[in-house]
C-alpha cells in the first residue's frame, strides 16, 4: 500500500510539474521574434564531417543585423565562429579537398585553413566581391562583382563611383525600360562574372563588357553559375533582352571558357526563362530549370537536360507535374535529387537513374520517392561520396536549424538535428505547429490549407480568427517559421489563424498555378472564403463573430478586394497591395507580370473590357465598411507605396475606419529590425483594437 502511495504522489507531483512548465510558458513578443538566431547557408564539408553554416543576430537597439559563419560537427557538438570571433564571415564554401575555406567579409574575398588559420585576402575591388564558387580541380574561384560594363580596369569603376558621389546633382535620367527594379535604381554598373586563382593571381572578367548582370538581379546567387568537373568550361545564367528587358523574362544560360573567350549562348531556343546550370559528375551534359510559356514568371520550372558534345536538349521528368527549384546529382550518377514545394512543405525527392554504357548517358529516371520531407526543408548539400546530407529546417512552431542525414544507397534518409540555436528561446515559448486541413474549392477541387491555435489554446473557449493570404501572385504558405509574416506573432494576442493556400499557390501542379491569372477577384477569393467557412464549420472554438483578414502584395491586393466585396470582416491589413491595376500596369518595373496576370496592357480592349474593369479593387471603393490598415514602403518599386495611398484616401474620404503607416526607407518588405517592431505593433493593435483579444495588449511591446 505504501509502494502504492509513494507511486501515486510521484505520478501527481510529475503531473504537476509537466503543468507547471506549459504554464509557464507565454506567447511570443517582438523581442522573442528579434532573438530568433537566423540559421542558413548549411556547407557539408567535402568528407562529410562538418558543416559550415551562417548565423544572423538582430541588435534592435543599433537598428542592424549582423551574420557570422559557425562550423559544427555533423555528429554533433558544440559548433565554433569561423574563421575566428572578430571575422563576420558569409558565403564560406569548402574547397574540393576540404584543407580551406573562401569565404566573403568587409565585402571581398577571403580564404582561409580549414581551421580558420592562414587568413589571407584575395580581392581589393571598388565593387566588392559575393558568390563565390570553387572549380572541381581547386585552382579557381569564381566570383561576382559591380563593374561600369565599359571599364576595363577597377580603376575606372572606382572613378566614376567617386565623381558620382561626389556630384551634388542626384537627378535619375533614363533613356529606355528597366531604369528601376524592386528597390533600386539603375546606376550604370552591372555584376560580371570573374575567375581568380586562391592566392590571388590571374584575375579575370569572364563576361567583360556585357551590359547584363551575371546571374539576373536582384536575387540571383552562386546558384546561376558553376564550372565543368574539369574546370575548364564555366556556365551561367544571364538576361540580354536589351530594350524588352522590362517585359520579357527571356532569360538564358551561357557557356564560355575559364581561360577567356567569348560567351556563347546555348538556351536561345526557349524563350522563357532558363537558369540555374548544375553540370553532371561525367560532364558530359548540364542541367538546368527552364520555363516554357514566355512572359509567365511562375510557368513550371521544368528540369532540362543539356549534352554538351550533340548540343541537343530534352527535359528530363516531363511526366512530373512540380517545380524543379534546386536539383543535384549523385556523385556516381545513380541519383537525381530534386528540391521542391509540394502541399505547403519544401521536400527532397530523389529519382533512381539508369545509366547508359559507361555511365555516359541518363536513361529513364524512376521515382520520385521522398528523401526528405517532414515540415520544411531546404538549402540542400551533399558530402563528396555522396553520403552525408546537410540542409536547414524550419516549422511554423521552430526557427531554423542545421540537419544533417546518412544516405544509404537505397536512398533512405536517418535523419538528426546538428545545430541547437533557438531551442533554448523556444522552449520558452506557447507556439503551436500548423495542422493541416482540406476542403472543396471554387472548381469543385480539392484545397489546402493550415489552421494554427493561438498560445494557450483552452477547450471550450472562442477565439477571434484571421484569415493570413500569401502574396505572389503565384506562391505559397509553408509550415515554416516565416521571418516577416510570422504565424506565431500573429497568433499571438489569442488569435486563431486560418491560412489558406487558394488556386495560384505552387505545391499542387501547374493547372493549379495557372487557375489564378486573368481572374485574381474569381476563383481565388471564391477558394479564400471556402476556406474560411470550412475551418470555422470544423473548428467550433474559432469566433465567427470576429474575423480579420491581412495580406500583402498579391495578398494586399485581395484585402483591398475583400473590403469592396464583403463585410463579414471586422479588421483587415492590407500591405503592398496593388489597388488600381490600370495605373499599377505602367507604375510597376517588371512589365511582363501585369502584362501576362491581366492579359495585357491596359489599352489593349480586351485587356480593359475583362480584367481591368472587372477585377481592380479600386472600382468597388464605394462599398468599403471595414476599419483597414494600410502599410507600405516608398522604396517599392515592385507595387509603388501610391497604391497604398490611394486606398487609404479612398478609405478615408468615405469615412471608414483606416491608418496609414509609410516607411520611407523600406522597399516591398519591411527588414529594418526598428521598422518592424512599429510595423508588429501596429498590425497587433489594429487587430486587437476590433478583434477584441484574451491577452493584454501591453505584453506583445
Amino acid at each position: 500500500m505504501k509502494a502504492l502511495i509513494r507511486l501515486s504522489l510521484a505520478i501527481i507531483l510529475a503531473s504537476g510539474s509537466r503543468t507547471l512548465g506549459a504554464q509557464q510558458k507565454r506567447a511570443i513578443t517582438f523581442d522573442d521574434f528579434a532573438a530568433v538566431r537566423a540559421v542558413a547557408d548549411p556547407q557539408v564539408a567535402p568528407d562529410g564531417r562538418s558543416v559550415l553554416y551562417s548565423l544572423r543576430t538582430t541588435d534592435v537597439g543599433a537598428n542592424r543585423r549582423t551574420g557570422k559563419t559557425f562550423m559544427a560537427a555533423v555528429a554533433g557538438g558544440a559548433p565554433h565562429i569561423f574563421p575566428a570571433d572578430e571575422v563576420n564571415a558569409s558565403e564560406a564554401r569548402w574547397s574540393p579537398d576540404g584543407r580551406r575555406v573562401v569565404y566573403v567579409a568587409g565585402g571581398q574575398l577571403w580564404i582561409a585553413d580549414a581551421d580558420g588559420g592562414n587568413r589571407s585576402q584575395v580581392t581589393k575591388l571598388n565593387g566588392g566581391a559575393t558568390g563565390p564558387v570553387w572549380s572541381p580541380t581547386g585552382s579557381l574561384i569564381a566570383f561576382t562583382t559591380g563593374v561600369y560594363p565599359d571599364c576595363t580596369t577597377d580603376a575606372c569603376s572606382a572613378s566614376r563611383d567617386s565623381a558620382a558621389a561626389a556630384n551634388p546633382v542626384k537627378a535619375h535620367i533614363a533613356n529606355e525600360l528597366m531604369f528601376r527594379h524592386w528597390n533600386a535604381w539603375d546606376n550604370g554598373t552591372r555584376s560580371h562574372l570573374f575567375v581568380v586563382a586562391p592566392d590571388g593571381s590571374g584575375m579575370r572578367d569572364l563576361t567583360p563588357g556585357v551590359r547584363y548582370d551575371v546571374p539576373p538581379g536582384p536575387f540571383g546567387g552562386s546558384e546561376g553559375y558553376a564550372f565543368s568537373p574539369d574546370g575548364q568550361e564555366m556556365t551561367y545564367t544571364a538576361k540580354n533582352a536589351g530594350r524588352a528587358d522590362a517585359w520579357s523574362t527571356d532569360i538564358n544560360l551561357y557557356v564560355v571558357p575559364t581561360s577567356g573567350g567569348a560567351p556563347t549562348v546555348i538556351t536561345a531556343a526557349n524563350l522563357g526563362a532558363d537558369q540555374n546550370p548544375v553540370y553532371t559528375p561525367n560532364g558530359r551534359f548540364i542541367a538546368y530549370a527552364s520555363q516554357r510559356r514566355a512572359g509567365f514568371e511562375s510557368d513550371r520550372w521544368r528540369l532540362m537536360l543539356y549534352e554538351r558534345v550533340t548540343k541537343t536538349t530534352r527535359e528530363l521528368l516531363p511526366s512530373w507535374d512540380r517545380n524543379a527549384d534546386a536539383y543535384f546529382f549523385a556523385p556516381d550518377m545513380s541519383a537525381l535529387y530534386v528540391n521542391t514545394t509540394d502541399a505547403g512543405r519544401e521536400k527532397l525527392y530523389r529519382f533512381a537513374l539508369e545509366q547508359g554504357t559507361a555511365g555516359a548517358g541518363l536513361v529513364k529516371p524512376r521515382g520520385p520517392a521522398i528523401v526528405v520531407g517532414d515540415h520544411n526543408n531546404a538549402a540542400f548539400t551533399l558530402s563528396a561520396d555522396g553520403r552525408t546530407l546537410a540542409w536547414v529546417r524550419d516549422a511554423a512552431d521552430q526557427p531554423a536549424e542545421v540537419y544533417s542525414a546518412a544516405v544509404t544507397p537505397n536512398g533512405q534518409a536517418d535523419t538528426h538535428q546538428v545545430t541547437h540555436e533557438n531551442d533554448t528561446l523556444v522552449a520558452r515559448l506557447a507556439v503551436n505547429p500548423v495542422e493541416d486541413f482540406w476542403f472543396r474549392g471554387a472548381g469543385g477541387d480539392s484545397v489546402q490549407g493550415f489552421i494554427v491555435k493561438p498560445p494557450q489554446w483552452q477547450t471550450g473557449r472562442k477565439y477571434p480568427t484571421v484569415l493570413l493570404i500569401h502574396g505572389g501572385t503565384q506562391g505559397a504558405w509553408l509550415d515554416q517559421w516565416h521571418s516577416r509574416w510570422n504565424y506565431q506573432m500573429f497568433a499571438a494576442n489569442g488569435f486563431a489563424l486560418v491560412i489558406v493556400n487558394p488556386r495560384g499557390s505552387t505545391g499542387y501542379g501547374q493547372r493549379f498555378v495557372d487557375d489564378v491569372s486573368k481572374g485574381w477577384g474569381g476563383k481565388v477569393y471564391t477558394d479564400l472564403m471556402n476556406g474560411l467557412d470550412a475551418a470555422l464549420a470544423r473548428y467550433a472554438w474559432m469566433d465567427r463573430s470576429r474575423l480579420g483578414a491581412a495580406g500583402g502584395s498579391f495578398g494586399g491586393y485581395m484585402v483591398d478586394w475583400i473590403a469592396g466585396h464583403s463585410t463579414r470582416f471586422k479588421a483587415l491589413v492590407s500591405h503592398a497591395g496593388p489597388f488600381n491595376l490600370e495605373n499599377m500596369n505602367t507604375a510597376t518595373e517588371e512589365l511582363w507580370f501585369p502584362e501576362w496576370e491581366y492579359g495585357g496592357d491596359f489599352w489593349n480592349p480586351a485587356a480593359m473590357r475583362e480584367q481591368y474593369r472587372v477585377y481592380s479593387p479600386h472600382l468597388y471603393a464605394k462599398n468599403f465598411k471595414t476599419p483597414t490598415l494600410v502599410t507600405g514602403g516608398e522604396l517599392d518599386f515592385r507595387v509603388p507605396y501610391t497604391e497604398d495611398l490611394s486606398m487609404f484616401t479612398a478609405l478615408q474620404r468615405q469615412g471608414v475606419a483606416s491608418r496609414l503607416v509609410i516607411f520611407p526607407d523600406e522597399g516591398h518588405w519591411v527588414l529594418k529590425p526598428q521598422n518592424q517592431r512599429l510595423w508588429w505593433s501596429e498590425v497587433q493593435s489594429w487587430l486587437v483594437k476590433y478583434l477584441g483579444s484574451n491577452r493584454e495588449l501591453s505584453t506583445i511591446r
